[in-house]
């Protein structure tokens, strides 16, 4: 039977999964309405909840649409049948796109966690990183330690002896400024496009304790901040920025393993470190600097693309085209 989730189902279900996904999660639906998107929040049950998925309604021009599921669907190791599971829960999907309003939507996009056979889909550019880095904090501090790279130890003991200062931020207003300020220096120094500052604000307001602003300071003056998450089994590193300054104090590799002892000393047993990538050059230093933290890769399926309305999807594939020669030129 499919049914719709209030919020509290949908994360009791979630928080009982190994390698919890936030953003199947009320976190993420919550964050998403604050952005202004609609949101469904569906389950199958037979007897008990068997799976679920989380889907996001985004906008395209001329009043179209797009369904998007991220990092879904979840189904449980326990469900009875899980192709049956999983079939009920795409064409719950599918009902979305019918009953919807001029019935607008033009694709169904979604990232699988496994790989699994379905016809008339597109491979296409990843959402969210197709390749992350999992921590098991189950080991203590010291087979933590033993698993790093040299290098990183040393950098973690060289940052505490110059003075390097950590601190969790109980407030985000207090200290949200300044993570703007240097996300906008990390953008421009890596090249690529930040959130806007309203994103930022609208996550850590809509998610309450379950998302932290975490500092790295030297002599009073911030180095490093970053934005973690926290929900069921998993804390996850989300966002990262940092000065130019004082490079040399190895200040991100101090905050990431006291982010690290904090998961693990508050119950948690993954740390995700959300994102690497061995062939993008562009990923290839913060790549080098997760992977000092030892760890194993997760690797997922990739995005796919369920076509509803091909003469739609198409004027969308060529203004996508468009826009990428425009941003390539500039």
């Amino acid at each position: 039977m499919i049914k719709e989730l209030n919020n509290q189902e949908l994360d009791n279900f979630l928080s009982t999964q190994k390698y919890s996904q936030f953003l199947q999660s009320s976190l993420w639906s919550n964050f998403q309405k604050e952005l202004g998107n609609k949101v469904w929040q569906i389950g199958v049950e037979e007897k008990k909840l068997e799976a679920s998925v989380l889907v996001i309604e985004k906008k395209l021009p001329f009043n179209l649409t797009y369904l998007y599921m991220p990092r879904g669907p979840i189904v449980s190791n326990q469900a009875k049948d899980k192709n049956k599971s999983l079939k009920l829960l795409l064409k719950g999907v599918r009902d979305i796109s019918i009953q919807t309003e001029k019935k607008a939507e033009v694709f169904f996009r979604f990232e699988p966690l496994k790989s699994f056979e379905l016809e008339n889909i597109r491979s296409v550019k990843s959402v969210q990183p197709s390749n992350t880095l999992l921590l098991d904090l189950f080991k203590t501090e010291e087979e933590l330690l033993t698993e790093m790279h040299q290098k990183t130890r040393y950098n973690i003991k060289l940052a505490k002896r110059k003075g390097v200062v950590i601190e969790k931020v109980n407030n985000y207003l207090d200290a949200i400024d300044i993570f703007e300020e240097l996300i906008e220096k990390t953008s421009l120094r890596d090249k690529f496009t930040p959130h806007t500052k309203d994103y930022y604000r609208k996550m850590l307001k809509s998610m309450g304790k379950n998302v932290n602003l975490w500092l790295a300071k030297h002599d009073g003056v911030v180095l490093v901040a970053n934005i973690i998450l926290n929900f069921g089994d998993t804390v996850t590193y989300l966002h990262g920025a940092s000065s130019d300054k004082h490079k040399n104090l190895m200040a991100p590799h101090l905050l990431q393993w006291e982010q690290i002892k904090w998961a693990k000393n508050n119950g948690f047993k993954i740390y995700d470190f959300w994102g690497i990538s061995d062939s993008d050059p562009q990923w290839a230093g913060f790549t080098r600097f997760k992977k000092g933290f030892g760890g194993y890769s997760k690797n997922y399926p990739g995005t796919f693309d369920l076509v509803y309305n091909q003469r739609a999807y198409k004027v969308y594939e060529f203004t996508q085209h468009l826009l990428k020669i425009v941003k390539n030129r500039k």
